[in-house]
């Protein structure tokens, strides 16, 4: 009987022990994939060559974050990745669960609309863009809305906008400016394998423009070392009231180029916070079945060749970001 009773312990003791080590192995495989998708697909190797990546990887295979289950283990890397000298690099969870599906769909039903045009008096609207979604023509509407009224003061609400795509954008830009919009360029891995750099402004001149600024068109010309964003100027209707642009730590990506461009021209009063500093093109790769990995694959300057990844743009005026509107209010009294 103690014999049957010291073996069952004995089982008991050795079963979570034996799991633990099972998971921690399958951590060690999965980050080894992780890292050989990250050193092979990142478009800057630099950013892999800094005491903050090493720090990262060295945490990432501690025996404490090897043996956490899934959940705990994304959410780990991804507070770990914010300390890195680099943005978009985290992992994506990949529910196949049928009530998750369910809850998602649920969710997405009660989205709020990307662009929204309201007005805060008879001479004042605010065109809110919570997100830069692929469709210029909705936003052509609602800039038709906005000369059709006639406005003398427009505010852009950008607070909250985490980037997308470009279209939108670009069709925001040229009725706020006539002007020349060159909205920086996009790097790809090829560049630096080729140059170990970044380029001079010289360099940067010589780039092929983007022509096509759908995601499609956008997509193709990654293909390429580099291109520019550059839209020629032009003589259609534009804004010419007073012009502010809100902005908090959430305005990224897309927004920020256009942000620092506007603050470049003098076109509008900045208000806010400093923007996110979230200015990278990544995309994703799978994993398994429950994770992607979304890492950077170009690297992005403005037009003098600054970086605004980790950087941002600071506003004109700088208040928190809750008393953007008020603040505009009080301007425009």
């Amino acid at each position: 009987m103690k014999t049957i009773v010291f073996i069952l312990l004995n089982i008991l003791i050795t079963l979570p022990i034996t799991s633990q080590s099972n998971t921690m192995k399958e951590r060690k495989v999965l980050l080894k994939k992780i890292f050989e998708i990250t050193e092979t697909q990142i478009c800057n190797p630099s950013f892999l060559e800094t005491q903050e990546w090493n720090e990262f990887s060295t945490h990432m295979y501690s025996d404490n974050v090897l043996g956490l289950d899934d959940y705990s283990f994304t959410q780990e890397f991804n507070k770990a990745a914010s300390n890195l000298t680099f943005t978009h690099y985290y992992i994506q969870s990949i529910s196949s669960e049928p009530r998750a599906q369910e809850s998602s769909k649920r969710i997405s039903s009660k989205k709020v609309e990307a662009f929204e045009l309201t007005e805060l008096n008879e001479n004042s609207a605010v065109l809110t863009v919570r997100r830069f979604i692929p469709n210029g023509q909705l936003m052509k509407k609602l800039i038709d809305k906005i000369q059709e009224k006639a406005y003398e003061n427009l505010v852009i609400d950008l607070r909250g906008n985490g980037g997308g795509t470009l279209d939108a954008a670009v069709v925001l830009g040229q009725y706020l400016t006539s002007d020349m919009i060159d909205a920086g360029s996009y790097l790809s891995r090829s560049w630096f394998k080729s140059h170990k750099r970044y380029p001079t402004e010289e360099e940067i001149k010589k780039l092929p423009f983007l022509t096509d600024m759908s995601y499609a068109g956008f997509q193709r010309a990654a293909q390429e070392d580099g291109f520019r964003m550059v839209i020629p100027p032009h003589t259609n209707p534009i804004f010419e009231g007073q012009i502010f642009i809100l902005t908090d730590a959430e305005t990224a990506s897309t927004c920020e180029p256009l942000v620092h461009l506007l603050k470049q021209q003098g076109v509008g009063t900045i208000i806010g916070q400093p923007t996110a500093g979230a200015m990278l093109s990544g995309r994703s790769f799978k994993l398994n079945d429950k994770m992607n990995l979304f890492l950077p694959v170009q690297d992005y300057v403005t037009a003098e060749g600054y970086r605004l990844d980790k950087v941002g743009v600071t506003p004109d005026i700088e208040i928190k970001s809750e008393q953007a509107l008020d603040k505009v209010l009080s301007l425009i009294e």
